[in-house]
């Protein structure tokens, strides 16, 4: 295993873990930063939209089987976030690449996750977006761009 593979399944590995232990305490009026969708969309970005699927699989499956979610929606909310995410590489400028496709795909995993989860109930789709969705994604997007600041140059093949 190359030093580049090392340190990605290193990226992978910290983020389950602090996903799931360290980002609770994290939460601020129930938002919280998604820690595996900026290491997906990182990883996405340098490998394509297929490697961006098949992390995105592995990491929705896992926070399926790790919460209380409704199993396989989170995996294939993921999937198609990651595929998305590695499809926009290259669309934007080098420097605002990541937070344009954070933010696009940010939106659409959220969005896509809340419209499958709430089939057949009563909700409000405004109310859901702007109280929690906007604010989630935003903080995501700030948490991401410390963390890119930081993680971008270990990368570096």
């Amino acid at each position: 295993m190359n030093s580049i593979a090392i340190r990605y399944t290193l990226l992978i590995v910290l983020a389950i873990i602090f996903q799931f232990t360290l980002v609770q305490f994290l939460e601020i009026l129930h938002w919280r930063p998604d820690l595996l969708l900026i290491v997906l969309v990182i990883f996405s970005l340098r490998k394509g939209p297929n490697w961006g699927m098949s992390l995105g699989f592995f990491l929705g499956l896992l926070q399926d089987l790790l919460s209380s979610h409704l199993l396989g929606l989170l995996a294939l909310s993921k999937t198609v976030t990651g595929f998305l995410a590695g499809s926009l590489r290259g669309k934007f400028a080098e420097k605002t690449e990541f937070f344009l496709t954070l933010l696009i795909v940010g939106l659409f995993h959220d969005l896509f996750y809340f419209f499958i989860s709430t089939l057949g109930e009563n909700f409000s789709l405004q109310s859901l977006f702007i109280l929690y969705t906007l604010p989630n994604l935003m903080y995501t997007i700030i948490i991401g761009g410390i963390l890119y600041y930081f993680i971008d140059p270990v990368l570096e093949d």
